[in-house]
């Protein structure tokens, strides 16, 4: 780039009339030639006379106001963006101010900066000035003090260990305009509404690679009561919204945009890397609780690439069993599930993958839900070539309704299948599965053959079941089965054949086991259960004899 660069100001207002013409004259009055400077207001959908100040810029042609319908800031900031004319944008929110050397500090550092390999994301430090009394409080403490910046490096890089926010709000926002276009044009507004600075920065870094800092405020953050992310309370900055809320949605976006970027291998390694330590920042336990994370055993019941299940939680136990030809498939998992010593195992079948935070996102949510022993999770389908045949399996077949579906144990009946493909589910380790693996060499042949369907059963009706609707898998169609629901919502076993569901003898066998076992069952389930569980084992074996005999 030769000579002074030019810069493009967006600044999108809802409904802040009463600050807004402040924001656009801060970024008009920079001392900076006239000619560089662009100041974009995006209006969106304001009702509140906002479009009444701007008519006090129309005559500087260095102003254009944007109206749209009301939504969101994203989708705001990205209209100013798509019109935007200068080599580098600036984002500026309504209700905060530009200092009047802004842009030619900006300048200064790029020039210093000189020729960059990859697209120029910068984040600057804030002033936090108090405008909720009669006159403005200037905060001793700056933004980068704040959240921590200030003791970062002046490029923080994918290599550095991740943080919460190791960016500005959009008051210190600077991206290069095809940098931010990109990124706007991939993300959907529709899911990011507000907090375009959560969203942008995190995308910005994984495309750009790093993120500059230039420590000097060069605007100020103003806090009024008002501001919908954070208030001032005693002089202490209080955050009002609390990213985890959406950080499921983010990483999701996270791993596709990341997913679809052309990068070289060194940095899609750097990329992933940090997505997954991102993915464990924003779930793991607060250390001053002092809990560990449980250990997860991936029980991989064929010869499997590591990369298959490659997981963003670092307290994963990968085990490999190869099986005698001629064990039968409970003796397979029974093998699998003592090989290990992790307090939860998933068993995966050849073919299947599971997503990065396949592991995370079942832990979190069974952290912070109900009680099961097993938890499933939604699938995408994959042919045996590898290609996509359906990406929510049970979300599109309207089975599966709720985000969280608890199934209490005995709900259901032993014909009744309330679970996806084997590799979904994650069982917690109890004594109940102890037990049932130390007999499996005395199970008739039919449940020696279900295994699967035996395991999930005797978990779900002791301990309950959880369905996740999130898509957190892959599995691969087996050759010339039909992708159909009626096969997807019956059981099938390690190698992706249909089980004929052997109803009278698992109930004949739990009822023996039942008896022979009540020591167990009186230690660990509730007399409620015990009072249900005769009548439920009853219809169970009437069910099963009519099956056999019709």
């Amino acid at each position: 780039m030769t000579g002074l660069p030019t810069f493009s100001v967006v600044i999108c207002n809802y409904n802040y009339a009463r600050f807004v013409g402040e924001a656009i004259q801060s970024a008009l009055d920079q001392d900076y030639p006239k000619d560089k400077v662009q100041v974009i207001v995006v209006d969106d959908g304001s009702t509140d006379g906002s479009p009444a100040v701007y008519d006090a810029f129309v005559n500087d042609t260095r102003f254009l106001a944007v109206f749209q319908e009301n939504r969101g800031q994203t989708a705001a900031v990205a209209a100013g963006v798509r019109v935007a004319t200068g080599d580098y944008v600036c984002l500026l929110d309504s209700d905060d101010l530009f200092m009047p050397h802004k842009l030619a500090r900006l300048a200064a550092h790029i020039e210093s900066l000189g020729s960059l390999p990859d697209p120029l994301f910068l984040c600057h430090d804030l002033a936090l000035d108090d405008i909720s009394g009669a006159e403005p409080q200037r905060q001793k403490q700056t933004w980068f003090e704040l959240v921590g910046i200030h003791a970062l490096p002046d490029r923080f890089t994918l290599n550095h260990a991740p943080r919460h926010f190791p960016f500005s709000i959009p008051a210190g926002m600077v991206l290069e305009r095809t940098l931010a276009l990109e990124c706007l044009n991939a993300i959907p507004g529709f899911d990011f509404r507000l907090g375009v600075d959560g969203i942008l920065c995190p995308t910005a870094l994984f495309k750009a690679g790093c993120v500059h800092y230039l420590r000097e405020p060069l605007a100020a953050y103003r806090i009024h009561q008002n501001n919908e992310f954070a208030t001032l309370v005693d002089g202490r900055y209080i955050p009002r919204f609390d990213p985890k809320v959406r950080a499921p949605k983010t990483l999701r976006f996270l791993e596709l945009w990341v997913d679809g970027l052309s990068l070289s291998g060194e940095k899609r390694a750097s990329a992933l890397s940090y997505l997954r330590q991102l993915e464990h920042l924003n779930r793991q336990l607060p250390t001053s609780r002092a809990l560990k994370r449980p250990l997860v055993q991936l029980a991989l019941l064929e010869e499997t690439s590591p990369d298959k299940v490659l997981q963003s939680n670092g307290a994963v136990q990968i085990t490999s069993n190869q099986s005698d030809d001629a064990a039968t498939e409970l003796q397979q998992i029974a093998q699998a599930y003592e090989t290990g010593i992790g307090e939860y195992i998933v068993f995966v079948r050849l073919g299947d993958q599971l997503d990065r935070e396949f592991v995370e996102r079942h832990i979190y949510l069974r952290q912070h839900g109900p009680l099961v022993a097993v938890s499933c999770s939604d699938v995408r389908l994959a042919s045996q070539q590898g290609s996509l045949v359906s990406a929510d399996v049970f979300r599109n077949s309207g089975a599966w309704k709720q985000p969280l579906q608890q199934v209490p144990p005995l709900a259901t009946g032993l014909r009744d299948w309330v679970a996806p493909p084997m590799s979904a589910c994650l069982f917690r380790r109890t004594a109940f599965l102890d037990r049932l693996f130390a007999r499996r060499t005395s199970l008739p042949p039919a449940l020696q053959s279900a295994g699967f369907w035996l395991v999930f059963q005797l978990a779900h009706h002791t301990g309950g079941a959880l369905r996740i609707l999130e898509t957190l898998g892959t599995c691969r169609l087996p050759d010339g089965a039909a992708a159909s629901y009626g096969y997807l919502s019956a059981p099938a076993g390690s190698d992706a054949r249909l089980i004929d569901a052997p109803v009278l003898e698992a109930a004949t066998w739990l009822g023996r086991f039942y008896r022979e076992e009540q020591v167990l069952f009186r230690q660990w389930l509730p007399d409620a259960w015990h009072q249900r569980f005769v009548p439920w084992l009853t219809a169970q074996k009437k069910a099963g004899t009519k099956a056999s005999l019709g």
